[in-house]
């Protein structure tokens, strides 16, 4: 065995693409050194897994962009919380819980150091952990997530509604907006068209994405030079306003409430193969949920229970 496959076994390395390590890998790392610590800041994580890693040969780069995914997948099951500091952006652990959908398997998140992988599962009967408290996932996923930013924008709660109230409401703050002119028309390209592909908007419209076609209220996206603007649009003939939500999340959502209005689903699902495909851009919410239930295939697609389906399919709501 070579010095580089002892170092690699003594610190639970194993090798993914690009001769680096595997994103199970990284999450692990972090998750323990947070764990044992208590609070590690962001700069310690980066500094900590270089020098771990360089007997390795680790290309930096790639162990940059392995760390930034690793924190974005911990930050989203909600094993960890982030915080800003005098010394910048740090991570402690959260509380200890094993969350339960009514399916074969449950999910440990938090400050318990059993299991491993992205996401650690273990069979729904097998007893937990005392310190790990029992949570249904919809209270870990808590209130539906459209109506904390509809009751933020100055609507009406909608208990017994979907996301296509705020995607009204945003219609109201759309035609009061910001003017806009079209006079580069090439630059803006808006969610119009009802194709279940929701294809994108750069650098041609495809999918659902259209140029401007007719009057009426859009989410759009604006090219900027070098980044884009997500925003709501309200084209009445040669008159244009828009409204810019103030997160992306925020966005998604309205995009799911336009889809819903227009009476077209936002999920599709195969009982037999357990996939779920997301049809919009899935809301942080909706991708959290799939992420503690299930397992990623692609992009917008995840191997999942059909309960953990029932769940999801209850936050996106149906037309």
């Amino acid at each position: 065995m070579s010095t580089g496959e002892a170092w690699a076994g003594a610190i639970g390395f194993i090798a993914g693409d690009g001769d680096g390590p595997t994103l199970e890998t990284v999450v692990t790392h972090i998750r323990d050194a947070v764990f044992e610590t208590g609070f590690v800041s962001r700069g310690r994580i980066t500094s900590g897994l270089k020098e771990a890693y360089r007997p390795l040969g680790v290309d930096e780069a790639l162990v940059r962009e392995r760390i930034e995914a690793a924190l974005n997948l911990l930050l989203l099951s909600g094993d960890l919380d982030e915080y800003t500091t005098g010394v910048g952006r740090g991570y402690v652990g959260t509380s200890p819980r094993l969350v339960y959908w009514g399916g074969e398997t449950k999910t440990l998140l938090g400050t318990d150091i059993s299991g491993t992988g992205v996401v650690r599962r273990q069979p729904a009967d097998l007893p937990g952990s005392q310190a790990a408290a029992q949570v249904p996932l919809s209270d870990e996923l808590g209130r539906l997530e459209w109506r904390n930013a509809l009751l933020e924008l100055g609507g009406a709660d909608a208990p017994d509604g979907d996301a296509r109230d705020l995607f009204s409401f945003s219609q109201a703050l759309a035609a009061s907006g910001d003017r806009y002119s079209l006079d580069e028309p090439t630059s803006v390209a808006v969610v119009g068209g009802r194709a279940e592909f929701f294809g994108r908007a750069d650098p041609s419209p495809s999918g659902r994405w259209r140029r401007i076609e007719a009057d009426g209220f859009f989410p759009a996206s604006i090219s900027t030079g070098y980044s884009y603007r997500n925003v709501v649009l309200h084209v009445a003939g040669k008159d244009t306003t828009l409204w810019q939500p103030p997160s992306r999340d925020i966005w998604r959502w309205i995009v799911v409430g336009q889809t819903l209005a227009l009476g077209d689903p936002v999920l599709r699902y195969d009982p037999m193969s357990e996939i779920l495909d997301f049809l919009t851009p899935p809301p942080h919410q909706a991708e959290r949920a799939a992420l503690i239930t299930g397992t990623q295939q692609a992009a917008w697609s995840w191997k999942i229970e059909p309960s953990a389906y029932a769940a999801i399919a209850a936050l996106m709501g149906s037309p």
